[in-house]
């Protein structure tokens, strides 16, 4: 009984969501591996000439049967301009995600084409600043006949009518325009040190989003719109000797009055007999991710500029009961590669 009261409750909340909410984005534990989603500014910033990648994530399984909670992302980038660390050069990217999110399939997938422009600061290529622009194209639908409402479940019994009264929408497809704007600045110390810091504004005209074809809800005079998002991000990769680099990370993301925060650190460990040339490295980190939500584990292993990661989200949060601590597991794969024999010159900042 109390599995299925918790069970109806949370797709209740969802499908509520769809209506009254506030919406909120797709999120990834690796993030720094979904580059063009975490900010444009990144489009092209590789290290070497262009850059393909993939994410796939799973989450509350334990909470909604069938699996029903997943996203699938990629995307793929190319750095443009002069083959010289003393000039600036520009990027250009597409992504694209693809998310089920409850038992009713609220769908969203959308697809994004992204530039930027890095500005060197020095004739070293060392130290750098970068902007970019995002465009995207976004689809939502819902399925409302596999909703269930407050007006079907019974307290008295603890049961749920499936011919009781529903909601009812005036559309479940929805069709929207959207545009980002990122900043990143990145620079590399005498030490071989290097860090950089990011920042991106997301749903620049925040688009209405509701079911309802005015884009307003039914019980409020005002529209329903994607609120604006800001990413800030940073970190640094500091190495401590011939083969290992401490590499610690964060991301804040406010959006409206919903807001999430992680702090971790990953230690890449060089693999081969001359550590200092080798392209082959094996990452192991910690995140946490706040207030209260989960503690986030990953690794990842590094050969001939092809990158796989794997991370899993340990839940500690208050929907402990629901989810019995099992939360998301995350697959990342990436490949950087060259279209000349010489990898492009100047900085580029190291990135989990």
């Amino acid at each position: 009984m109390k599995k299925h009261l918790l069970k109806a409750i949370f797709v209740t909340s969802i499908a509520l969501c769809l209506t009254n909410a506030k919406a909120q984005d797709i999120h990834f534990s690796q993030y720094n591996q979904s580059p063009l989603a975490l900010n444009p500014a990144l489009a092209g910033m590789n290290t070497c000439d262009y850059r393909v990648y993939a994410n796939f994530r799973t989450q509350w399984m334990t909470v909604s049967s069938g699996n029903t909670y997943r996203t699938f992302a990629g995307g793929a980038d190319m750095a443009i301009g002069k083959i010289t660390k003393y000039n600036s050069f520009a990027g250009l990217g597409i992504s694209f995600f693809s998310d089920q999110a409850g038992d009713i399939n609220f769908n969203s997938n959308r697809v994004d084409l992204s530039f930027a422009y890095h500005f060197m600061l020095n004739r070293k290529g060392t130290m750098q600043i970068s902007a970019g622009l995002q465009a995207g194209f976004n689809h939502r639908s819902i399925n409302p006949s596999k909703a269930t409402f407050d007006s079907q479940y019974d307290p008295n019994n603890g049961t749920v009518d499936p011919n009781g009264a529903r909601e009812t929408f005036g559309r479940t497809r929805v069709m929207f325009g959207d545009a980002g704007f990122g900043l990143l600045f990145s620079a590399m110390t005498r030490q071989n040190s290097n860090f950089y810091m990011g920042a991106a504004l997301s749903h620049l005209n925040q688009p209405k989003i509701s079911f309802y074809p005015s884009g307003q809800d039914a019980s409020t005079t005002g529209n329903q719109r994607l609120n604006m998002k800001v990413t800030i991000h940073g970190g640094a990769a500091i190495p401590t000797g011939k083969r290992l680099t401490i590499m610690p990370n964060f991301l804040v993301l406010v959006q409206k009055t919903a807001y999430e925060f992680n702090v971790g650190c990953n230690f890449k460990t060089a693999l081969g007999n001359d550590a200092s040339r080798s392209t082959t490295a094996l990452h192991l980190g910690v995140q946490y991710r706040g207030l209260l939500d989960a503690v986030i584990v990953h690794a990842k292993f590094d050969i001939k500029g092809f990158s796989a990661g794997l991370s899993y989200d340990i839940n500690v949060s208050k929907l402990l009961v629901a989810s019995k601590t099992i939360g998301a597991p995350e697959v990342s794969l990436m490949y950087q590669g060259c279209a000349r024999k010489k990898p492009r010159p100047g900085h580029c900042p190291v990135m989990f």
